[in-house]
C-alpha cells in the first residue's frame, strides 16, 4: 500500500518534468520549426487488491504519460496551402514586373519605332522624287527591325532565366525530398507510441519548406511517417512514400514548361503543379512565350502588309517592286514521341525559296536515313547526314538511342531533342519577317527602293 509520501513524491517528480517541458518551450521560443510541447499527466491507478482485501481506491499518485507536441493537421494543411499560393503569386508577380518593364511605353518601345517608320513613309509620299526621305525611311525601317529583334531577344532571355529558376527549384525540391526520406526512416525505426518530437519538428519544417516550392498534399501513417503527393487534391503523383522518394524535373515542350516526375528515369509528365515557386514559374513562362508570339505575329502582319503594297509599285527605274522585308530563320520543335537524341545545323541559302508551310523530318533507323516532308514540298526529301531542302540545308548529327545532345539554331538558344523513330517539326517564319521569331534570330534585308 502506497503511503502519502510516495504519492507526493510522484507528484513532485511529474511536475518537475512538466516544468522542464515548459522551460524547454521558453528556451526554444525563437527556434525555427519548434512546436510547443505539453506534458501529458496520467493518474497512477490503484492496485486491484486480493480475494480477501480491497485495493487502494485512493490511487498511487501521478506520472507523465507522454510529452505531446502542439499539432493540428488541419491547420498545418491550410498553412501549407496558403504558403504555396503566396509563393506562386510572388514568383509570378516578379516575372510580370520584368515583362511590364520591358513592354512599358516610351521613346524606345515598339510603338514609337512603328510611328517613326510610318512617319518616314509619309514623308516619302509627300516628296516621291526626293531621295533624302527614302534614305530616312530605310534607316527607320532598319531601326524598327532591330527593335523587334531586341524585344524578342529580351523575352527569350526572360524565358531562359525562368526555366533556369524552375530547374533550380526542382533541384531544391529533390534535396528536401531526400531529407524527408531520411526523416521517414528515423520515424519507422522508432518504437510505436514514442514521441521523437525533434524528428517530428524537422519533418514539419521540411514539409513547410517544400510547400514554398510546390503545392503538396500530406497524409500521415501509423508511425507518423508521411506520404507526400504533388498538387492540392491528394490524387497527384507521389513524390514521397515511406523510404521511397521520387525526383522531379522540368523540360520545355512546345514553349511550355512541362513538369516531369521521376526525372532521369521514367520522365512521367504531370499537370498537378499549380502552386509554389515552381507553379509561378510555369505560368509566367507560358505567358512570356505567348507575349513573344503576339509580337511575332505583329511583325509578320506589318512586314507582309508592307511587302504586298511594296510589290504593287514601280521603282524610279520603272522596275517592279520587291519585298521590303525578308527573313532567314526557321523555328524548330521536337516531336512528342521522341525517345533518342539528335543535333542539327540549319544553313539558309536562299530566303526567297523557303517553304511557307510546316515541315517534318522523320528518322528511319532501319534505313538509316531522314525523310523531310511537308504540304508545300513537291516531293519528300531524303538524306542521312545532309538534307537539302528548298533554300536551306540541314546537317543532321544522329548518335543513337538514349543519347542527350542539343539541337541548336544559328544565333539562337538550344534545346534537348528526344526522339528515335519520331520527328522534328520545321516551321518557316513567314516570307517577310524581320526579327527574332520564336528563338530564331533572323536577318532583315531591305530593298533599295521604297515604293508607295
Amino acid at each position: 500500500m502506497s503511503s502519502l509520501f510516495d504519492i507526493g513524491k510522484s507528484a513532485v517528480q511529474s511536475y518537475r518534468q512538466a516544468l522542464a517541458v515548459t522551460g524547454q518551450n521558453i528556451a526554444n521560443v525563437n527556434t525555427d520549426g519548434y512546436k510547443r510541447r505539453e506534458a501529458d499527466l496520467k493518474e497512477v491507478g490503484a492496485s486491484s487488491g486480493s480475494v480477501t482485501s480491497t485495493g487502494n481506491t485512493a490511487g498511487l499518485g501521478v506520472r507523465v504519460e507522454d510529452i505531446r507536441r502542439s499539432f493540428d493537421q488541419f491547420l498545418l494543411d491550410r498553412t501549407r496551402s496558403s504558403i504555396a499560393n503566396f509563393e506562386k503569386l510572388k514568383a509570378y508577380t516578379d516575372q510580370m514586373k520584368q515583362l511590364e518593364n520591358t513592354l512599358l511605353p516610351g521613346e524606345a518601345d515598339i510603338g514609337s519605332y512603328i510611328g517613326r517608320f510610318f512617319g518616314a513613309l509619309q514623308d516619302v509620299a509627300a516628296n516621291p522624287g526626293d531621295l533624302a526621305p527614302r534614305t530616312v525611311a530605310l534607316e527607320e525601317g532598319k531601326s524598327l527591325a532591330g527593335a523587334f529583334r531586341n524585344l524578342s531577344i529580351q523575352l527569350a532571355d526572360m524565358q531562359k532565366n525562368g526555366k533556369s529558376q524552375a530547374i533550380d527549384t526542382c533541384t531544391a525540391i529533390n534535396t528536401i525530398v531526400t531529407q524527408l526520406v531520411d526523416v521517414n526512416e528515423r520515424l519507422l525505426s522508432s518504437s510505436l507510441g514514442s514521441s521523437p518530437n525533434s524528428t517530428l519538428d524537422l519533418r514539419d519544417r521540411l514539409l513547410e519548406e517544400l510547400s514554398k516550392l510546390t503545392d503538396i498534399s500530406v497524409s500521415y501513417k501509423e508511425r507518423k511517417d508521411v506520404v507526400v503527393t504533388i498538387g492540392k487534391t491528394g490524387a497527384g503523383p507521389k513524390i514521397l512514400d515511406g523510404k521511397d522518394g521520387t525526383k522531379i524535373g522540368v523540360t520545355d515542350t512546345g514553349g511550355v514548361l512541362q513538369v516531369l516526375m521521376g526525372a532521369g528515369t521514367t520522365n512521367t509528365p504531370t499537370n498537378q503543379v499549380t502552386g509554389g515557386i515552381l507553379g509561378g514559374m510555369v505560368d509566367s513562362y507560358a505567358l512570356i512565350g505567348d507575349t513573344n508570339r503576339d509580337i511575332d505575329n505583329l511583325a509578320v502582319l506589318i512586314s507582309e502588309s508592307l511587302n504586298e503594297q511594296h510589290k504593287q509599285g514601280l521603282t524610279l527605274d520603272g522596275k517592279q517592286g520587291e519585298n521590303m522585308f525578308v527573313t532567314s530563320g526557321m523555328t524548330i520543335s521536337p516531336g512528342r514521341a521522341n525517345r533518342s537524341t539528335v543535333s542539327a545545323e540549319i544553313i539558309v541559302n536562299d530566303v526567297e525559296k523557303l517553304p511557307k508551310g510546316s515541315l517534318t523530318a522523320k528518322f528511319n533507323a532501319a534505313q538509316n536515313r531522314w525523310t523531310l516532308s511537308g504540304a508545300t514540298l513537291e516531293n519528300d526529301i531524303f538524306g542521312s547526314n545532309v538534307i537539302k531542302g528548298p533554300g536551306f540545308n540541314l546537317n543532321m548529327y544522329f548518335i543513337g538511342s538514349g543519347s542527350a545532345l542539343n539541337f541548336s539554331l544559328p544565333g539562337s538558344g538550344s534545346f534537348s531533342f528526344l526522339g528515335s523513330g519520331s520527328s522534328l517539326n520545321f516551321s518557316p517564319l513567314g516570307s517577310c519577317s524581320f526579327l527574332k521569331l520564336s528563338l530564331v534570330i533572323s536577318v532583315c534585308k531591305f530593298s533599295t527602293k521604297i515604293l508607295l
